[in-house]
C-alpha cells in the first residue's frame, strides 16, 4: 500500500551532513518533499526514479576528484535517475564545480556532465543542467540557511518553460485532492445513521460508480476496475477544464501567447507524432485506434477474399504505373475501430478493422486518393516505431474503406500485429468517415 505514495519529486543527493541538512531544512520550510540520498552504495533505490523533477547534486560522493570522482557520480546518478525522466533540472551543487583537476582541461562540472553524458547518451536533450554556489564551510555567513533559499530561486530563474510544467503538475494534483474531497463527502450520505466506517462508504461509493459506467451494471473482475478509472478520469477532467488556483500557469501568458520563433521543418509532423499516436495497448488485443502490421499475406487473403497486390492495387492509378515503386513505399496495415464504449462497457462482440497504407510523405505523390471510398488522415506524423524496411519518419495515412473485416474481439490472429495506436480523435475521424462510406444511399434519378 505505501508503494502508492512512493514519488519523490525533488532529490538532494550529497554526502556531508553539514551541507545537506541546510538545504533540506529550507525545502522544507518551503513545505516542499525531498528525498536525500548520500551516494553510498547503499542509499540507491531500487529501481531509478521516472518522476523526479528538480534535484541538487554534490559532484564528490566518493572522496575523489577529477575523472574518477565524475565517473563515480554519473554512475551513482543513472542508478538514480530514469533515463526517460525529462525534463529535469539538475543543480550542480559543489563547492568544486569550477575548479580544473591536476592535468584536465575541463571544470569538475563539465567533467562530470560529459561523463554522464556519454555513458548515457539518452540523457541528452533531457536534462537541464544549472549550477548554485556552495560556499566553503569557514566561508559561509551565519545567516547562510536564511540566504539559502534565495540562491536556489536564483539559479532557478530563466526557466518559464519548467516553471509551467510544475504549475500543471501542481495543477493535477490539486484536482485529484478535489476529485477525493468529493467522492469523500458522496461517501458520507451513505454511512450516515450507520455504524459503517469512511471505508466501508468509500468502498460502496466506488462499487456504485463502477456499476453505473458498466451501462448494463454487469461488473467482472478484470473490467470494474477500467470502469472505476474511466469515471474517475472523467471527474479529473473536469477539475483541469475548470482549474482552481491556475495562476502559476496564467502568468506565463506574455510568453506562451508569443510567436514560437523559426522551428525545423520536420517539428510540425513529430508535434503530430506525439499528439495523434501512442504505443499500442498490450492489455487488450484489439484496442480501438491500434494500427496492426500484416505479417501473413495469406491471413489477409482469408479474411478479405483478396490479396495484399489486390488491395494495394486501388492506389495506383491508370497514368502511374509504377507498381515497384509503389511496393516499396506502400506498407499495408489494418486499423481498429471499434467505439471506445463498446470496449468500456463489455459489449462488443467482433472488432472492426479497416484496411490501409502507411507512406513515407516525401513519397506520396499521386498516390493520394480522393472520395467516398477513401479516408485521409488530414494530416501528416512522425512515426516514431520503427520496423524492418521503414524507418523512423514522416508519413501519411490513407485508408480504403471498401476493405472491411470483423474478427472476434477476444481471439488474436497470427498474421496481424500490433504497430502503434492512434489516439481517439483521429482514429473517431477515421470512424465517422467509414461509416459515412456504409451509409451513403446511391440512387439513381432523372
Amino acid at each position: 500500500m505505501l508503494e502508492a505514495l512512493a514519488s519523490p519529486s525533488v532529490c538532494v543527493i550529497d554526502d556531508e551532513k553539514a551541507d545537506y541538512e541546510p538545504i533540506l531544512a529550507v525545502l522544507n520550510g518551503c513545505f516542499i518533499s525531498a528525498i536525500h540520498l548520500s551516494g553510498s552504495p547503499d542509499s540507491l533505490p531500487v529501481e531509478p526514479f521516472s518522476k523526479l523533477q528538480l534535484v541538487f547534486l554534490d559532484l564528490h560522493l566518493s572522496g575523489t576528484i577529477g575523472k574518477d570522482a565524475a565517473s563515480y557520480t554519473a554512475n551513482f546518478f543513472r542508478r538514480t535517475v530514469s533515463s526517460s525522466t525529462a525534463p529535469l533540472v539538475v543543480v550542480i551543487w559543489s563547492k568544486y564545480a569550477g575548479d580544473v583537476p591536476a592535468g584536465e582541461e575541463e571544470t569538475e562540472a563539465q567533467l562530470f556532465k560529459r561523463t554522464l553524458l556519454e555513458a548515457v547518451p539518452d540523457y541528452v536533450g533531457r536534462l537541464i543542467f544549472v549550477e548554485m554556489p556552495k560556499p566553503k564551510t569557514d566561508a559561509r555567513p551565519a545567516d547562510w540557511r536564511d540566504t539559502l533559499k534565495a540562491e536556489i530561486e536564483a539559479a532557478l530563474q530563466g526557466q518559464s518553460a519548467i516553471e509551467v510544467l510544475w504549475a500543471w503538475r501542481n495543477l493535477v494534483q490539486q484536482g485529484c485532492a478535489k476529485v477525493s474531497q468529493d467522492l469523500t463527502l458522496t461517501a458520507q450520505t451513505s454511512i450516515a445513521g450507520t455504524a459503517r466506517t469512511l471505508t466501508d462508504g468509500l468502498m460502496a461509493t466506488m462499487q456504485k460508480l463502477a456499476k453505473a459506467q458498466s451501462d448494463d451494471g454487469q461488473l467482472g473482475v478484470s473490467t470494474a476496475p477500467s470502469y472505476l478509472l474511466s469515471v474517475l478520469s472523467q471527474l479529473l477532467l473536469d477539475q483541469l477544464e475548470n482549474p482552481i488556483g491556475a495562476a502559476g500557469i496564467a502568468a506565463h501568458g506574455d510568453w506562451l501567447s508569443a510567436a514560437p520563433g523559426q522551428v525545423p521543418a520536420d517539428f510540425p509532423a513529430k508535434m503530430n507524432g506525439m499528439l495523434l499516436t501512442s504505443e499500442p495497448n498490450a492489455e487488450v488485443v484489439y484496442a480501438p485506434g491500434t494500427v496492426f502490421r500484416i505479417t501473413d499475406s495469406a491471413g489477409f487473403q482469408a479474411a478479405f477474399g483478396k490479396g495484399i497486390d489486390d488491395f494495394l492495387s486501388v492506389w495506383v492509378a491508370a497514368s502511374k504505373q509504377d507498381w515497384q515503386a509503389w511496393l516499396r513505399i506502400a506498407e499495408p496495415v489494418l486499423i481498429e475501430l471499434s467505439p471506445v464504449c463498446d470496449l468500456a462497457q463489455g459489449h462488443r462482440v467482433n472488432s472492426l478493422l479497416v484496411a490501409g497504407v502507411i507512406v513515407p510523405s516525401t513519397h506520396l505523390g499521386n498516390w493520394r486518393k480522393s472520395g467516398d471510398a477513401f479516408g485521409n488522415l488530414a494530416v501528416n506524423f512522425h512515426l516514431r516505431w520503427p520496423i524492418e524496411n521503414f524507418v523512423e519518419q514522416e508519413v501519411s495515412l490513407s485508408v480504403c474503406n471498401r476493405y472491411k473485416v470483423t474478427l472476434p474481439a477476444t481471439q488474436a490472429v497470427n498474421w496481424l500485429m500490433p504497430w502503434f495506436r492512434l489516439r481517439e480523435l483521429p482514429t473517431a475521424s477515421i470512424r465517422n468517415a467509414s461509416a459515412a462510406h456504409a451509409s451513403r444511399v446511391g440512387y439513381a434519378s432523372m
